[in-house]
């Protein structure tokens, strides 16, 4: 991804198209590399080198799509959602968390068999809609973007509660009093009231006249 984070935003997920995308080039590739193989054969003079111009210009729109098929890529943060594309030149459009409505996903049978779909992000931004066709894991996506649109919201509002709770927090500590005094000093300790028998070493009262475990004075 060449689209630079935000002081403080965390990127959750990127997901770029199926690799299905890449099968009509693949295949070709195979194609003309059998045809390749079998023009080593022909005992012709320029059979082989047309062979071999076609597999080369097969091979360079093979690599130019695999390229645009990297470049292309969907990306969900803790504030937006980014279109990303562009081999040689970057187009990147942004859609805020905060401002995205609604969020579909569609799959068909063999969408569901292979793990592609098509995602519509509905927005309030000028963007307006964004449909993401052949996406790779297009109901990670849908949950990824609706996660992290719950957590934006759940620190929007922890940030505007913030200043609320920290003033009642404050004016409890200045308005508490202990219950020892009006200073604010803690309440004395309670003195002890126990002492040991010097005759058989029990805990008896401080004011006892006579060991309640022995029966002599004390």
């Amino acid at each position: 991804m060449r689209t630079r984070l935000r002081p403080g935003e965390d990127l959750a997920v990127v997901v770029r198209r199926h690799v299905i995308v890449l099968g009509a080039p693949f295949a070709l590739a195979l194609f003309l590399f059998g045809c390749l193989i079998g023009a080593c054969f022909v005992r012709r003079p320029y059979v082989l080198p047309a062979a071999a111009l076609v597999m080369g210009l097969a091979a360079a729109w093979g690599l130019w799509r695999w390229l645009d098929w990297r470049a292309d890529l969907w990306a969900v943060t803790s504030q937006r959602v980014i279109d990303e594309s562009g081999v040689l030149s970057v187009r990147a459009v942004d859609s805020p968390l905060d401002k995205i409505n609604e969020v579909t996903s569609t799959q068909s049978i063999w969408g569901r068999m292979l793990g592609y779909g098509t995602l519509n992000i509905q927005t309030a931004a000028e963007v307006g809609s964004t449909t993401i066709e052949t996406v790779a894991r297009p109901m990670e996506l849908k949950e990824t973007i609706l996660e992290q649109q719950e957590r934006a919201r759940y620190n929007v509002m922890a940030r505007q509660a913030a200043p609320f709770v920290a003033a009642a927090g404050g004016q409890g500590r200045a308005t508490a009093r202990p219950a020892g005094g009006s200073s604010g000093s803690p309440p004395d300790a309670p003195a002890d009231d126990t002492r040991e028998c010097p005759y058989c070493a029990e805990t008896i009262k401080a004011r006892a006249k006579v060991c309640r475990f022995c029966g002599r004075s004390s």
